[in-house]
């Protein structure tokens, strides 16, 4: 099975920390946790900056910050600027309040919503201008309908856009720019993250690199890899977009791959305990929350054994 690495981890924490920080009401005892968090490794910090994307999304200020804070202590000289206050030391006082200033993810930031899908969940939102996103299994998306930005913190989306409307999407490095009316998907995992134009064009820039933007039409996909490497291929827009029909379609793919995506649906995950049966490969279909049907089918043409526990499901060779 695939662990995540400690900057996985990190990154999945900023975002549940980002969706908890603009809950409706954020206690004392989430903003000392946050604080906590935030002290315990170097990179917290450094890594929630990037997933928070701005300033603003983190609560931007407009006020100068008073010279004495109390309870809170300022940090040390360090973490100074010599010119200005860094980004990083200013966290948690954000979240803690400066005096009566209340700073913990105010409304008017740049997240102005966070949709959030659990484990097994599905989510459609329509803004008012008719733009659908619809949400998959364990996503989280950050999105301003003002100032039509967005931002996959992790999961997939397929979007919909009625009309031409100039709305920025960023998924991990990558920032599309819709520039004709269709549908996307976008999918933003450990190992890669991917932007679809099923109907319609977008153009695409990277982060660190692309000065000049690539254009993606209909029936492209963009990937970047974790090698930062960006690949451009036409997949089978049906099977990639079967999921918002509430099913997956496997077309000659290993155990390990299906499982790895059968286990985004399920709390109960499978658990291979054979690298034959890891490699092995297999077309299917997968109906969502069906797991047992599907397990049943896998042993019958695999010839395997498939051993369901109270919080897994084992499978060895027979």
């Amino acid at each position: 099975m695939t662990h995540k690495t400690p900057d996985q981890q990190i990154r999945q924490d900023a975002a549940d920390w980002i969706v908890r920080l603009h809950a409706d009401y954020v206690s004392e005892q989430d903003k000392a946790a946050f604080c906590l968090w935030l002290e315990e490794d170097p990179r917290h910090a450094s890594l929630f900056e990037r997933v928070s994307d701005s300033w603003d999304l983190i609560a931007g200020v407009a006020k100068p910050v008073p010279e004495f804070v109390a309870p809170i202590s300022l940090p040390t000289k360090s973490a100074f600027n010599t010119s200005k206050l860094r980004r990083r030391a200013l966290l948690p006082l954000l979240v803690a309040g400066v005096g009566g200033l209340m700073l913990s993810y105010p409304r008017t930031s740049v997240a102005s919503r966070v949709l959030k899908t659990g484990t097994g969940q599905t989510l459609t939102h329509t803004q008012s201008n008719g733009i659908e996103w619809r949400l998959d299994t364990d996503t989280i998306l950050l999105l301003n309908e003002k100032t039509m930005t967005s931002r996959l913190l992790r999961g997939q989306i397929c979007l919909n856009c009625p009309e031409a409307a100039s709305l920025k999407l960023m998924v991990g490095n990558l920032e599309a720019t819709i520039q004709k009316a269709g549908r996307f998907d976008a999918s933003l995992t450990e190992s890669a993250c991917e932007l679809l134009a099923l109907v319609g064009q977008f153009s695409i820039q990277k982060s660190d690199a692309l000065p000049t933007a690539r254009v993606i039409t209909q029936g492209e996909r963009v990937t970047l890899a974790q090698n930062n490497t960006l690949i451009t291929d036409k997949p089978d827009i049906r099977d990639r977009a079967s999921w918002t029909q509430g099913y997956l379609v496997f077309h000659d793919r290993s155990v390990l791959d299906i499982s790895k995506n059968i286990n985004r649906y399920s709390n109960k995950k499978i658990k291979i305990l054979s690298k034959d049966i890891e490699k092995k490969k297999m077309n299917g279909v997968y109906y969502i929350s069906q797991n047992k049907e599907f397990l049943e089918m896998l042993s019958t043409l695999l010839k395997i054994q498939v051993h369901e526990t109270e919080h897994e499901y084992l499978l060895y060779a027979v």
